[in-house]
This record gives structure tokens, sequence and C-alpha cells, in this order.
């Protein structure tokens, strides 16, 4: 392994807790059905990725999420449900962040809406009073860029923004897929597995 000098990491999956069923049976009880496919990674309708690169606002989302169900639903019933996938960020996981901090460059790379943002953001305030942005260099979020992961785009243009040799970085994640991509870019990689962020160290040691 090279020497790295810089670490981007995922989010969801990563630093932050998941449980994407919760939304899908959330969203069930209002009526809204069949929104993954089925194998459970990956949504039926595009209105979901549309909101994740920022093509379509928060009301257009409401609103075509609105027109899945026969019920009368209010934005916030919707947004309740949407954001029920959300978990917490466990300070063993922000320590963690904060010694890599200390060693390397850290980003942040997300596939996120503004929806599912403004919740985390808040709630990480109120938890550790302190902004969870700015424990990173840079933080990347999907729907500020316009570009999501796994496009190869989005690695060549996190390098570019940041001035970073890709060979002196090392990209984090819990999804194959985006690995894969990321190793197109010509950047190092380690796949995150049962949130075991902590066994990169033994790689980075080597």
């Amino acid at each position: 392994m090279k020497k790295v000098k810089n670490i981007i990491l995922d989010l969801g999956g990563v630093i932050m807790s998941l449980d994407v069923p919760k939304t899908i049976n959330a969203f069930k009880e209002l009526g809204i059905h069949n929104i993954v496919n089925n194998t459970g990674h990956a949504y039926q309708h595009s209105f979901f990725y549309e909101l994740e690169i920022g093509e379509i606002s928060e009301d257009t989302f409401l609103d075509s999420l609105r027109n899945l169900s026969d019920h009368n639903l209010g934005n916030q019933e919707i947004i309740t449900a949407w954001n029920q996938m959300i978990l917490d960020m466990p300070k063993d996981r922000i320590d963690f962040l904060l010694d890599l901090k200390s060693k390397y460059n850290i980003f942040l790379l997300s596939n996120t809406n503004s929806i599912h943002q403004k919740k985390y953001l808040d709630e990480f305030k109120s938890n550790y009073q302190t902004e969870f942005n700015d424990i990173f260099r840079k933080a990347y979020y999907s729907h500020e860029i316009g570009i999501r992961k796994p496009d190869v785009e989005v690695f060549n243009f996190i390098l570019k923004d940041s001035s970073l040799k890709a060979e002196e970085t090392l990209f984090m994640d819990d999804a194959l897929s985006n690995i894969e991509s990321a190793q197109k870019a010509g950047i190092q990689t380690f796949h995150v597995q049962d949130y075991n962020i902590y066994d990169v160290l033994e790689l980075l040691n080597k």
C-alpha cells in the first residue's frame, strides 16, 4: 500500500448507523408500497435518485411519494417516515474520526438528500455541541455537487476539487459498487463491513 495522506469516508453504513427497513415499513403504514426492488438495495422510482443529486425539490419529492398512496398524507408524515432509517452516530466512531483527523486529511462523501441531511446534522449538533461538517477538511454531499456514487466522476471531481493525488488517497465505504468505482479512479480502498471502520488501521499501518 502506498503512503496515504488523505482519507475519504462514506457516511451511512460507515459513520452513521442506518436501518432502511424502518423507512420501508413506515411507508407501508402510510399506504406507500413497493419502494425497493427484489434485492432491497435499489429504489423502484427515479425520483429517489433525482433528489439525491438535487435535480428535484423537496416538494416534488414529497408530492411523488404522496401520489403513491391512497391516503391523504401531510408533508410531515412523509418526512417522518423517510427519516426513520437514520439512526445514530456513536461516540466511538466520532472519536475514531477525530483520531484519523490528527494524522490524515479526512473528507466525507455521501449519497444523501436535503431532508435526511437536515435531520442528522441537527441531531449531531444537539448531541455533540459542534458541527458535523467541521470534522472534515471538506464534506461532499451528492445533492449539493450533483453527482452520486458509484459514478466514477464523483471521485474525479473530489480529487480535482481538493487537489488530491489518487495514489495518496484512501476511500472507505460499505458498498462494493462504490469501492470498485473509486478503484477505477486510481484511489486506494477499504471495504467497511458491519460498521467496523477500525480495521482500516491494520491497512494504514502496513
